[in-house]
């Protein structure tokens, strides 16, 4: 398969691991060394994810891609900028919006995972 379109599958894993929650596919597809900027601009380790899923501290209603990019660097490194319209609940508070998402892609011995994150509210 193609570089892009591998990435591509791997990005509707993660949107379907995120929307259901699915934390052994998010354990699968976040390096365990994962760097998140979260849009409050908190660092979000790997674990935080995984237990706010894990906990149903995070609970994603709807979410929808409206845009994306993605720009294979190498045969080991892509970079993917998305645009979602998101409706969550984190820790009881509800959340509504458009946010853009970069992420990082690295292939590590035919693994391919998330080492890096950005999130930005856009409205």
């Amino acid at each position: 398969m193609e570089t892009l379109q591998l990435i591509q599958s791997l990005e509707n894993r993660l949107l379907e691991a995120m929307k259901t929650s699915n934390v052994a596919e998010l354990d699968a597809l976040l390096a365990d060394n994962v760097i998140f900027t979260n849009h409050n601009g908190h660092i979000v380790t790997k674990e935080d994810d995984l237990n706010a899923h894990r906990s149903g501290e995070l609970e994603i209603f709807s979410l929808e891609t409206s845009a994306q990019l993605i720009e294979v660097l190498d045969a080991n490194t892509a970079i993917v900028s998305v645009v979602k319209d998101m409706s969550l609940s984190f820790a009881g508070h509800a959340s509504i919006g458009i946010f853009r998402f970069t992420r990082v892609w690295h292939n590590k011995s035919g693994n391919w995972q998330i080492v890096a994150a950005h999130s930005s509210q856009v409205i």
